[in-house]
Order: structure tokens, then C-alpha cells, then sequence
């Protein structure tokens, strides 16, 4: 098992993992507080609006995690290229952070744990105390989970925040 890290920035509190840089918004299910699946890929719900959070990388097949998390969710996400990647929706890949679907086309089980969310709920910060630790795993077709089950509570100002995400 292996773990990077890099910062990511964030914008209108998202940042994505994302096929190929495709970004197909029309498609994401705003239902759950942490995890916003799409048709390809989905989008990681922060705390924060602006800024950079730090992203955790696992690949391998340990369970291990740095710290203690607060929050917890997983979802099934669908890789068409086989190329998802960790990207800020403004400035593209995070290159230091390895492809998560490792395994090539097909459904992956996202788990997103976060610890850092509440500090500065929707705040522009240049550097924030948001943490968060990814890893996919190749989930086959047929014994695919339910996709977006959370741990957290909703968050109150979720709607806000999903109106001037789609307005841009």
C-alpha cells in the first residue's frame, strides 16, 4: 500500500475525481453531503468554498489510514477511460497524485474520508485545515454496492452552495 498527498484547490466547494477531464455536471447527484456522484466520476464536497484542502492518495489493498476521520462516505463511480484522477475544477489534474482506477474501464467503490469540514464552513482560505483520504477499489458489475450511502449529516447550506456551483 502506498499513500501521496498533495494540496488541491478548491472552487465553489468541490473538487473532482474525474475520467479523462470529463466534468459531465449535468449528471451529479446532489443527494449526498460528501460524495457527488456523476455519470463518469464525481465531485468531493468541502468545507471550505476557495482554497486549497489536502488530499490523501491510497493505492494497494490495505485499509490503513493516517488519523482520525469525522466524516466517511462511499459511492459507485463509473470510469469509461480507465483514467480517474484527482483534479481541481479550475486548474486541472493534480499530477502528484496517482490515476485511481489502476484497473482500467468500470465501476470503482469510492471511499472519501474527511476530517476538517466543519471548521470553516463555505470561508476563502489559502490554506485550510480540511484533509482528505481517497482510494478506489474495482468493484465488478454484478456485485456492484448501492452508490451514495454517508455517515455525515446533511449539511444546511447545501443548497446554496449547489445553486452558484451550476450558475458558474
Amino acid at each position: 500500500m502506498a499513500t501521496h498527498q498533495a494540496p488541491v484547490f478548491v472552487n465553489e466547494g468541490t473538487y473532482g475525481i474525474f475520467d479523462h477531464g470529463e466534468v459531465p455536471i449535468e449528471s451529479a447527484d446532489w443527494s449526498g453531503d460528501l460524495i457527488a456522484t456523476m455519470s463518469a466520476g464525481a465531485l468531493v464536497r468541502t468545507g471550505i468554498n476557495t482554497g486549497n484542502v489536502r488530499v490523501e492518495v491510497q493505492t494497494g489493498t490495505s485499509e490503513q489510514s493516517s488519523g482520525e476521520w469525522e466524516e466517511e462516505a462511499t459511492a459507485l463511480v463509473w470510469s469509461p477511460t480507465g483514467s480517474l484522477r484527482i483534479e481541481s475544477v479550475v486548474d486541472g489534474p493534480q499530477l502528484d497524485l496517482p490515476v485511481l482506477s489502476a484497473s482500467g474501464p468500470g465501476w470503482y467503490e469510492l471511499a472519501v474520508k474527511a476530517r476538517g469540514r466543519r471548521q470553516a464552513p463555505d470561508a476563502s482560505l489559502l490554506e485550510s485545515g480540511e484533509t482528505y483520504l481517497i482510494s478506489l477499489r474495482l468493484v465488478p458489475e454484478a456485485t456492484a454496492p448501492i452508490p451514495a450511502r454517508s455517515a455525515a449529516a446533511p449539511d444546511p447550506d447545501e443548497e446554496a452552495r449547489r445553486r452558484r456551483l451550476l450558475q458558474g
